[in-house]
């Protein structure tokens, strides 16, 4: 028995040292982050450092969490340090690569990523600071990044300031100083020396404290001056830059066709082909380029795509001869009135229609005894891809419109076989209006207004050289709308992000949410314009 006490006095030991580390049954829950413990911790706030490692020791069992990510080293090191969990401390070693710059105030914020291990209590931004030189600088700056379009603060965005000042350098090289943003979009940046600096801020999803192509930017269009006296505060809207236009896919495998489809609206786009009496149509349709061709003599014709980013690009369309089961146009897509009275009803085909025979067309009234009427119907586009019913439609009632055979003639010379469509009409009492009044505009800006729902726009028209303007907007659906009002400084007719590259801020933009839009109801809407 005596000779077992040893390994049973080990066997107790090693049990208490494991229950110290797990949470102690009964009490209050601890709701108290780690300390630092500074008598066993690395000195903070050092001048001339020369040390490769550096220990910050804590009260309590600790874990780090996304330390990679979390941990912020300003000015950014060139390799990635090695961050980890020794005993009860967080050990920062600097790869042996790693040189740090000369009479430069380094500052380590590690985050979020210290906490411990019981109930995750989070010690945060705990910085570190240290200097090369003789001097630890202590000046700083701060602010708050603001989503330009939503209008919402932006968290964890990379905020980066450079001492060389060229247009090209947020893209080629690391910055200086960098910090990162708050839940709220604030952010600051302490420790800092005297000098002139560029502001650039990204959300930087490679972690690579370079400004690329697709990454949400904002920035600061003048150079900022620190100096001994000043405490600046910058305010940043940060957009999303359009995708760098290219073709995702060509589809030739419908008759004398061709359809492109693009990673995005195809907008800047311009397609020409050589022969001006060649039979061709082309639509734009959300990203793609769609066109339908015909001719009695070529066998083949080049057309070209051309834009101001992408190479000019040729493409042989192939004409081929009439297979004898050609499929007859048919109903593509109803692009539905809402059931409103006096909305006019649109219809929509797969390919452009050359001529109606409105003989052959159909419009009957009524659920059970059907009453026909004349169907006032024309081309409602310049492509001849949707037809529209202008009728004055009966509230609460229902409507069939029938296409017989011969009724459409395609940009195939092409009939059509029956096609049948019904639509419902609703009452005029299930609709609303919004009364929408604007001022505190400018004579000499354009603006862009959308009302929608939830950042959809469901009406959207332009306003310019005015102060003020009224507008009813009409049979709308009960529902929570927004009003948008941009300034369209281009005037191309949409808001428009910023751009590093050119210099230019995103067109400012303002969004509010108005009552909720009842049935049977005039809701008046006060919209005040204000540069903020």
């Amino acid at each position: 028995m005596q000779r077992s006490l040893p390994g049973l006095g080990l066997m107790i030991i090693f049990l208490w040292q494991c229950a110290s580390k797990a949470t102690p049954p009964g009490g209050p829950k601890d709701e108290t982050p780690p300390q630092v413990v500074l008598e066993k911790s690395t000195p903070n706030k050092q001048v001339n450092f020369e040390e490769r490692t550096i220990t910050i020791t804590l009260d309590e069992w600790v874990e780090l969490d996304d330390a990679q990510n979390q941990v912020l080293v300003s000015p950014p090191l060139q390799t990635r340090p090695d961050i980890r969990i020794k005993k009860r401390s967080v050990v920062f070693t600097f790869d042996e690569d790693e040189e740090l710059r000369e009479n430069a105030t380094y500052s380590i914020n590690f985050g979020e990523s210290i906490r411990d291990i019981t109930e995750r209590n989070v010690l945060k931004n705990f910085t570190f600071v240290f200097s090369t030189g003789q001097v630890l600088d202590s000046l700083s700056v701060r602010g708050q990044i603001v989503d330009a379009y939503l209008g919402e603060p932006v968290d964890n965005a990379t905020v980066m300031l450079y001492e060389t000042l060229d247009d090209s350098i947020p893209m080629t090289e690391k910055p200086f100083y960098a910090t990162k943003s708050d839940e709220d979009g604030t952010w600051q940046i302490q420790n800092m020396k005297e000098g002139t600096f560029r502001v650039v801020a990204i959300v930087d999803d490679n972690l690579n404290y370079l400004v690329d192509p697709a990454e949400r930017i904002a920035f600061l269009d003048s150079f900022l001056i620190i100096t001994g006296d000043s405490l600046p505060s910058i305010n940043l809207l940060m957009s999303t830059p359009p995708e760098p236009l290219f073709q995702e896919r060509r589809d030739t495998s419908q008759w004398n066709q061709a359809h492109f489809t693009y990673n995005r609206p195809p907008r800047e786009i311009e397609v020409t082909y050589a022969n001006p009496d060649q039979s061709l149509y082309l639509d734009r349709q959300d990203n793609s380029i769609n066109i339908w061709y015909y001719a009695d003599s070529r066998s083949e014709w080049p057309l070209y795509f051309r834009n101001d980013t992408l190479p000019a690009d040729t493409f042989i369309l192939k004409l081929n001869a009439p297979v004898a089961d050609q499929k007859k146009i048919s109903k593509q897509n109803r692009l539905s009135n809402s059931g409103h009275p006096s909305e006019p009803f649109y219809v929509c085909f797969d390919r452009p229609v050359s001529s109606l025979d409105t003989s052959k067309i159909l419009l009957l009234e009524g659920k059970n005894a059907k009453t026909e009427i004349p169907p006032l119907i024309a081309v409602d586009d310049s492509l001849n891809m949707c037809l529209s019913l202008t009728n004055q439609w009966k509230p609460d009632s229902s409507y069939q419109l029938v296409f017989l055979p011969g009724a459409l003639l395609d940009f195939y010379q092409l009939e059509n076989d029956t096609i049948e469509e019904s639509f419902p009409i609703g009452n005029v009492e299930r609709f609303g209006n919004i009364i929408l009044h604007l001022e505190g505009l400018s004579e000499d800006q354009s603006y862009l207004v959308e009302v929608g729902i939830k950042d959809k726009p469901e009406v959207q028209f332009t306003v310019d050289s005015t102060t003020t303007f009224d507008r009813t907007l009409s049979r709308l659906r009960p529902a929570t709308y927004e009003v948008r009002v941009s300034e369209d400084r281009n005037q191309n007719g949409r808001w428009d992000p910023g751009s590093l590259l050119e210099g230019r801020q995103p067109e400012p933009t303002r969004k509010e949410t108005m009552e909720p839009l009842r049935a049977n109801w005039d809701l008046e809407v006060n919209f005040k314009w204000t540069e903020k």
